[in-house]
């Protein structure tokens, strides 16, 4: 790119990054918007937002979409949500930032736990081929998967309202069929003929469910 180009480039980043960093500072607005801030750019930045998170009080809506952040990036800024700041956030949307990998979803499952009444999109509306269609806290269906890590609330997944059968979260296509009772919680499976064959269990103690098995059969006991 030609020098003018790549300062034009470079001021507008400053500004996609420090205009939000100042309204998130000064508890001035309701929804914070870093889209395309470039949040990995350096480490000083994910600091700089850290801190102003920790000052915050009022915002309701942090938009990091496409803002590129990295697993690492991401885990410092759980860090601080896990320790209450931001009391009055309800929503946080991490789309479009395809550095984000298993770390990231592993994070969002332990955030979720910790601060329940915020609402964490990763896949939605504006997602791509291979995510969600409805705008869900579930993951994208291309995302990799862990066996025993990668686990989903259940009310998340309630085809409707009142009924207790879940969606199969992997292939988003069947509903899950329930099997065997466990000290740990309720097996299920994802045995339609459009499903992926994949085991999960329903926790009793967390009411989250959890990938057991990424296969036809039933994992070996």
């Amino acid at each position: 790119q030609p020098p003018r180009s790549r300062a034009r480039l470079r001021k507008g980043m400053v500004y996609e990054f420090e205009i939000p960093l100042g309204a998130l500072q000064r508890n001035i607005a309701l929804e914070v918007n870093f889209v395309g801030g470039e949040l990995g750019a350096s480490a000083a930045r994910v600091q700089h937002l850290c801190d102003a998170m920790r000052a915050n009080g009022q915002t309701r809506t942090l938009d990091l979409r496409a803002a590129g952040l990295s697993d690492g990036a991401l885990q410092q800024l759980v860090a601080v949500l896990a320790t209450g700041a931001m009391p009055a956030l309800t929503r946080l949307d991490l789309r479009e930032n395809g550095a984000l990998g298993v770390v990231a979803d592993t994070l969002m499952h332990g955030l979720r736990r910790l601060r329940p009444t915020i609402h964490i999109v990763t896949a939605g509306a504006d997602g791509g081929e291979g995510e969600l269609a409805a705008e869900t806290d579930t993951f994208a269906c291309g995302r990799e998967l862990i066996e025993g890590l990668s686990a989903w609330p259940c009310f998340d997944l309630l085809e409707k309202p009142g009924s207790n059968d879940l969606r199969c979260p992997v292939c988003n296509s069947a509903t899950l069929k329930q099997g065997m009772v466990t000290s740990g919680g309720n097996q299920h499976r994802c045995e339609n003929e459009n499903g992926c064959g994949s085991y999960f269990l329903a926790s009793i103690g967390t009411g989250d469910l959890t990938l057991i098995g990424n296969r036809r059969r039933p994992p070996q006991k």
